[in-house]
């Protein structure tokens, strides 16, 4: 006597439902760079070397950016000298040479400030 195995019952296929909410993947590589500060060296490299180009060997010698926010640049200078004529005299200049010849930085203001004992 032969033995059969009881049929299953038949069951649709179902499609899986479509993936929705995945996050794009340069969303997720920008947040891991930034997590890792990896955009900010970036950042960081291409403040100095537009502020190296727009202020010349001479004021960018004694001077160099620090930080960039909500559109202020800020510049660390070595002298109380060199801080007098920045803000007397160039900031303006400096200011629509960045401007003008590296708009994708969003500079809007510059701001100078002597540098402290400990940088």
């Amino acid at each position: 006597m032969t033995m059969t195995r009881p049929r299953k019952p038949f069951e649709p296929r179902v499609d899986p439902k479509p993936i929705q909410d995945v996050p794009a993947l340069s969303s997720v590589l920008g947040q891991i760079m930034a997590l890792r500060g990896i955009g900010r060296i970036r950042g960081d490299r291409q403040l100095s070397e537009a502020w190296q180009q727009v202020a010349g060997a001479e004021i960018a010698g004694g001077s160099r950016p620090t930080v960039m926010k909500n559109g202020v640049l800020q510049i660390v200078v070595t002298s109380s000298a060199l801080l007098g004529e920045l803000v007397s005299f160039h900031k303006a200049g400096l200011l629509a040479r960045l401007q003008a010849e590296h708009p994708a930085l969003r500079v809007r203001d510059l701001k100078f400030r002597l540098r402290s004992r400990s940088e």
